[in-house]
């Protein structure tokens, strides 16, 4: 127990020269703590750890992880990356070149179906467009939320009044020839009698 002692007072002193380095390479040194403590629990030297010295002699190697992955995903993502860059993608020139005729066809109808989707589906937003401030809206909550909003009424009102102004000059126009026409009638008038 003395000698248990001594070697805590070194290190808890903190005078590490005696120390000696331990790795996977070389065995735990006689004056180790741990290596005594097993010999007291009836291990020995070049024997397995358990009961009938059945377990492991050596000690489990310590790989060390310097990146920030789980274990095995760096497999995974290099197995990955080798499967998907293992051919080049084809083009679609590439593609087409190689299809058969049912394949064309296949594709050549896949075409017009979805144009003729698309031209249903600008159809049916139609609705949902806004003439007054020459907005488009995909959704009827977006078109309900816009004729709501202040944008669309100041636009409504600003659209209102230019129609109003364009009336009230036009009128006034109206006005001013019609008594033009009056002034030379009544002139004329004036002249005969």
């Amino acid at each position: 127990m003395e000698e248990d002692d001594t070697v805590l007072d070194e290190f808890s002193s903190g005078d590490f020269s005696t120390a000696v380095q331990v790795s996977m390479d070389t065995h735990i040194p006689e004056t180790n703590i741990g290596y005594k403590l097993l010999q007291k629990l009836g291990w020995k030297a070049g024997k397995g750890l358990g009961a009938e010295g059945q377990g492991r002699v050596d000690p489990i190697r310590i790989d060390l992880k310097d990146d920030s992955l789980g274990v095995g995903k760096a497999e995974e993502y290099m197995s990955n990356h080798i499967s998907s860059t293992a051919k080049r993608k084809a083009l679609d020139s590439e593609k087409q070149m190689e299809e058969t005729d049912v394949q064309k066809v296949e594709r050549v109808f896949k075409v017009i179906k979805k144009m003729e989707i698309e031209k249903e589906l600008e159809q049916v937003k139609r609705a949902f467009y806004c003439e007054l401030c020459d907005k488009q809206y995909n959704k009827i909550s977006e078109y309900e939320q816009h004729l709501q909003s202040y944008d669309h009424h100041h636009k409504k009102v600003c659209v209102l009044s230019l129609i109003l102004r364009a009336f009230v000059q036009d009128s006034l126009l109206a006005i001013q020839r019609h008594e033009g026409e009056y002034s030379t009638v009544k002139h004329a008038s004036i002249r005969k009698g």
